[in-house]
Formats: C-alpha cells, structure tokens, sequence
C-alpha cells in the first residue's frame, strides 16, 4: 500500500474531520484493529493512533492545534505528526488537501481482456430442479447443445482476447454440461493446443449435478485435471425435496455411487459441493456435516433471496436462522485453524482470503471485468445468469465480432456510479459493492440496484469472518500462507 506524505503546514490551515464512511474499528483478543475500508487494509492500533482516532471522534471538526495541545504531553509531538500524516494519506482524516487517496474511484480501464469464459455447452438438462433459474432449460429430448463451431470460435475468442494474462479458465457450465461431453472432449485439447502456441495456460472447470460421472467422464477430468463443483443440496431427504427427475422421482440415490466413485478416484485438486438453499431447506449443519463425511473438500451454501417464484425464496426468519448455522460453522473453522487443521466451509474461508489480500472492489464480481458468458448460440452475456432471462439482450455473438465493450463498459461505469451513491456509508462495500446484477434485476428490476434486503445479516457475516481472521492471524498465522494463500479459488459463484 502506497501512504502519501502530507505537509504538515497546509494540514495546520485547515479544520480536520474523521471520514467515518472510511473506517471500521473492531478489538479482538484485547487490541484495537482499523480498518480502511477503501483498501481493505487492516492496522493494528497503538496507543496514539487511537487517541488520536477518539479525539477527532469526540471533537468532530479539529485543528492540528488542538491535538497537540491536548496530546502531546502523553504521545509526544513527533508522534502526533506521523499518526495524523498516515491517517490523512488513508483518507481516514480529511484534511481539506489532496490526501492521496482519490474516495472510492478505480478506473475500470480497458475491459476488452479476458481471464475466464463460461460456455454454456448444453441447453439440456436431464433433471427438473425446482428452484433452477434456468427455468426455461429444456428436457434432455428437445435442449439445445452448442456446436463444434461456436465452441471452437468461443476458445480462439477467449485466447485472442488474453491480453497479458498468461493463464485463462474455460468453465463449463449448463443445463447438464455433461449431456454434452463429446463436444467437452474436442474443447479441452484444442483449447490447449491452442493456448501453448501463444505461451498460455488453460485451466478447466466445471459444474456437474452428477448424473453423468461415468468411469470414462472421471477419467477424463482427472486427465485434464478439472476443478470440479458438484451441485448437491445435502441427504436424501433434503437433497431429493428439491434436486428431482422430470418426472419427479429424487436423484440422490442415482448420483451418489457416481459422486463417490469422483471423490475415490480423483483426488488431484479439491472437490467441492454448492448447495443451494431454498425455502424450508435451512439446515446448514446438518448438510456440511453430510457433504464433508462423503469426501467434500470444500461446501459452499447458496442462499436463494430473489427470483421468480417466491415459492423458493428464503423468508427474513429463515435468513436469520441460517446466517446463525453460519456462525456456527464459523466457529468451527477457527476452532480447526487454530489446531491447524482446515475446514472446507467456503463461504467462511473466502472472506478470510479475501481480508488476507486486501481485495478491495467496486464492483461485486467480475461479470464483464474479464468474466463472460457464452451460450449455445453464441451470444455472449455478462453471466450463465443473464443467458436466456427475459428482456436481457446478448452483448454480442462470438461469430459476429465478439460482445460491444462499450456497452460493457458503459452498464459497468453505471453500476460503479449507482452503487457507490447507494452503499457509500457501508463499512464492507469494498468486499461486497451491493451484490448480484442478476439477483438485483430479479428483486429489484433494475440490475444497478443494491442488494438491500440483507445488508444488516451481510455485514454481521462480514465482522464474524474478520474477527476470525483476526484472531487466526493472532494465534496461528502460518495458518493463512499454508491453508488459504495457495488457495485457488475457482468459478465459486455458480
């Protein structure tokens, strides 16, 4: 992090106020942490930082003046000084100048580079999930399937459009992307080759419901050294309330020989589960302790809050009482981490990584930031979300020149503007920037719109996982670089 030194003079002209929209105080295990929101950067506080932090608190509008006067004799005037040039080179103080720190503004840049494709390779899916988004996803006789030629344009897309990436993801995603598995097996070698003829790497992940884990496909994925997320809401009984054939007949049983045979047979990289939760379906302890004794490495939970059948969607008490299992399961993480050991609970461990980095963003995932989407016909969206949902026109065809960055950059300038405007006072804006476009567009009508209906159980979330963080990296630090730093973090928002 880059701290600007400030003159002194020009700050001793001016009135100084505290930008508390700019900070986030916790104590944890006895000391006082700050931390500045615009950076995700977290210091511990010394004695005179925080009485210089409680002054200006109290006082509201304060001359540099006036903190000597009334600090100096316990903290020392050079001391002052130092404290009040870092905070204002932070933004934490407002000194009226230039403090090096421009408030909540990253230029987004040249978007026309890409990291990560998802193709949607199949319309089809051979279940009828109740709450699936994709609700216009068609049966395994009459979906549609993208074709060699669009898939092959879709990779040399993605490669052209590397920049100075030296490493892309193609993600393979539907409808069941597995009812497409011959077209996945001409993708992967070309995408290779193709990508060790410019220098680059290819990686491959994919998000199954596990249907079609047969001996060949678990060969294949090991071969290829797939990321692989399987959706699987928890035991029979909660799994096949949701998760269920066209005809209405439950899946678990089919699929779980297939998955253990995955877990058995594939031990390279980590499997994770997704599960989704929906209305009368809140038992998170319940369904980690299931995922993990199958074999899981990682279980990320899914929360459903909007869509277009409110049948599904969690009431607030049931939000309320899941968000608590995730306190739980929280404290079981930090429990483990703490005897160093690691607990596959993924939305805990995110944040933790995300505090470990200092992941700071204005906007909320990266749809359109080198993110985007592909589906069988070739047009292009922001997200397997948006593909196929009503009003929502295609970006582009990959056949037909590619999307319209320009109109990419103008809807991500405009939810940069919108939602600074809306969360600007938030202390986790920079971890969250208001949330799903989808699910904003869904809720809300307006994909620009921030995700308020659960603000208050969000940032409760957000000040368990950096006390946890805190109290890690107070206990057992190592913790971090060996657990969470070489953790790679795959297309987890499916």
């Amino acid at each position: 992090m880059r701290i600007v030194t400030v003159r002194m003079d020009a700050m001793s002209e001016n009135v100084m106020r505290l930008r508390s929209e700019n900070i986030h105080q916790v104590v944890v295990g006895g000391r006082a942490y700050l931390l500045v929101v615009p950076h995700t950067a977290l210091f511990q506080l010394d004695d005179v930082s925080s009485a210089v932090l409680d002054y200006v608190k109290r006082h509201g509008a304060v001359r540099r003046e006036q903190i000597f006067r009334d600090l100096a004799s316990a903290h020392g005037l050079e001391a002052l000084q130092d404290v009040l040039g870092e905070l204002a080179s932070l933004g934490v103080i407002d000194t009226g100048q230039q403090n090096g720190h421009a408030a909540d503004a990253l230029p987004l840049g040249d978007r026309g580079t890409l990291t990560t494709l998802v193709l949607n390779v199949s319309n089809r899916c051979n279940m009828g999930c109740h709450y699936c988004y994709g609700g216009g996803f068609q049966d395994l006789q009459s979906g549609q399937k993208m074709s060699w030629p669009v898939a092959k344009r879709s990779v040399d897309f993605l490669l052209q459009r590397s920049g100075s990436h030296r490493k892309v993801t193609l993600v393979f995603f539907g409808g069941e992307p597995l009812l497409n598995f011959e077209l996945i097996k001409r993708i992967v070698p070309y995408a290779r080759n193709q990508a060790a003829e410019r220098g680059l790497l290819v990686d491959f992940t994919i998000t199954t419901n596990g249907t079609g884990l047969t001996g060949e496909v678990i060969d294949f994925l090991k071969r290829h050294r797939f990321g692989v997320t399987v959706s699987l809401d928890g035991p029979k009984e909660i799994h096949d309330r949701r998760r269920v054939f066209k005809n209405g007949r439950g899946t678990y049983e089919v699929i779980l020989p297939r998955i253990r045979a995955l877990l058995n047979e594939y031990r390279d990289r980590p499997i994770g589960a997704r599960v989704t939760l929906t209305r009368g379906v809140t038992a998170v302890g319940e369904i980690f302790a299931h995922l993990i004794d199958l074999g899981f490495a990682e279980v990320g939970f899914s929360p459903v809050t909007s869509g277009p059948s409110q049948s599904y969607t969690l009431t607030e008490a049931e939000l309320e009482h899941i968000f608590a299992e995730f306190q739980e399961l929280a404290e079981q993480f930090l429990e483990k981490a703490l005897n160093d050991e690691y607990l596959g609970f993924s939305n805990v461990s995110q944040i933790i990584t995300d505090f470990a980095r200092g992941t700071s963003k204005t906007l909320p995932c990266g749809a359109g930031l080198g993110l985007l989407d592909v589906d069988h016909n070739g047009d292009i969206y922001l997200c397997h979300r948006f593909a196929g949902t009503p009003g929502v026109a295609p970006l582009g065809n990959v056949g037909n020149g590619g999307p319209h960055f320009v109109r990419i950059r103008t809807f991500l300038n405009a939810a940069q503007t919108t939602r600074q405007t809306a969360c600007h006072q938030c202390w986790i804006r920079r971890m969250c920037a208001g949330g799903c476009y989808h699910e904003a567009l869904s809720r809300y009508g307006d994909p620009f719109h921030p995700n308020l209906h659960y603000c208050d159980l969000l940032r409760q979330w957000m000040e368990t996982g950096l006390r946890i963080y805190l109290e890690i990296m107070q206990k057992n630090p190592d913790f971090i670089s060996k657990y969470l730093e070489p953790r790679r973090v795959d297309y987890e928002t499916l």
